[in-house]
């Protein structure tokens, strides 16, 4: 009697269907009790058929099964509520638009649309605009600035960050230039309703030292704060966030998925309830251009949970092979 209901046991494992297991997450490896095909929301990946398989970066949001297998869904920054805006290099990197027709390696880009709320980051102006590399961070793509006048234009009526008590500005890039050109090389830039003054600012190099940091006020008529990393900054990729935390009165600065450096506002509380006059990738208000390679680029408006923060952070470092460790 159990020699038989072991063989039956043993027949039903071998003849059932696939049970997959793991974390659905890039970077993370899935484990099927069968090795057959994977699919991708029902498209079969080529050369996947072991019983493992590792999640891709252009996985998120994907469906991943094998046939007749539960399904794992791959996480998406767009399960994050405070996630306003997120641009990937992976993905609506455009040479053209009106139609759309995707940049290919040595392309310059003329909008870069992020996969959240569709927001387009603009440049209409050909000598400004950035260059798009297919392998240009780590075998993964890139937008190539070059630190002269290349920079995008987000929305002019841009409310993201209008009467918000948390923000953050999270990238990944490397600086191919740290200690050069003049001025400050900008990554990200929102102005309160008077520019240039920044409501919040992440820069790889500010004007008056070789280091990371990060500008912010709170509200309108405050003065600027500036946060910048005890040491210099480099040409490695990095993934750099300015955390505005209007509502305790910090601005703060991460450097691969831990606070550097933390600097007190004027007050406390939330953003001042106006539109901000300037916001741009790349550049602030002025020559402070960025030159260098950027992955990807997050705008956080409200709070979000350290692991929340990190599933972000984690995410954009695996396009440079950071190793950033969810919490």
């Amino acid at each position: 009697m159990n020699y038989s209901l072991s063989n039956m046991l043993g027949r039903s494992k071998v003849g059932g269907a696939p049970v997959i297991s793991g974390t659905a997450f890039p970077g993370e490896t899935l484990t099927s009790t069968k090795a057959k095909q994977w699919y991708a929301n029902g498209n079969a990946i080529s050369g996947e058929t072991a019983n493992t398989y590792v999640v891709r970066l252009s996985d998120i949001g994907v469906a991943i099964t094998q046939a007749g297998s539960n399904t794992v869904t791959i996480w998406h920054p767009n399960t994050i509520a405070g996630v306003a805006r997120f641009w990937s290099s992976l993905s609506n990197v455009y040479n053209s638009v009106s139609p759309n027709v995707l940049a290919t390696n040595g392309d310059t880009v003329r909008q870069w649309v992020e996969i959240v709320n569709t927001t387009e980051a603009d440049q209409t102006s050909g000598t400004s605009k950035p260059i798009y590399r297919s392998t240009g961070q780590s075998g993964n793509p890139s937008v190539e600035f070059d630190g002269g006048n290349d920079y995008f234009t987000l929305p002019s009526a841009n409310m993201v960050l209008n009467n918000v008590s948390q923000a953050y500005l999270i990238v990944g890039a490397r600086d191919t230039n740290p200690t050069g050109l003049s001025g400050t090389h900008t990554l990200v830039y929102y102005t309160t309703a008077f520019a240039p003054s920044p409501r919040l600012g992440l820069f790889s190099r500010n004007s008056f030292t070789a280091n990371f940091s990060a500008a912010a006020r709170r509200l309108d008529a405050d003065t600027t704060v500036t946060a910048s990393s005890p040491t210099s900054n480099n040409s490695n990729y990095n993934v750099l966030a300015a955390h505005g935390d209007y509502s305790n009165g910090f601005i703060r600065l991460r450097i691969n998925g831990s606070v550097v450096t933390s600097t007190a506002l004027a007050g406390s509380g939330s953003t001042s309830s106006t539109t901000s006059a300037i916001a741009r990738i790349g550049n602030a208000a002025g020559t402070e251009y960025f030159p260098g390679h950027i992955t990807c680029v997050c705008i956080v408006n409200a709070s979000v949970t350290a692991t929340q923060l990190s599933q972000i952070e984690r995410y954009i470092g695996l396009f440079g092979g950071l190793n950033i460790p969810l919490v």
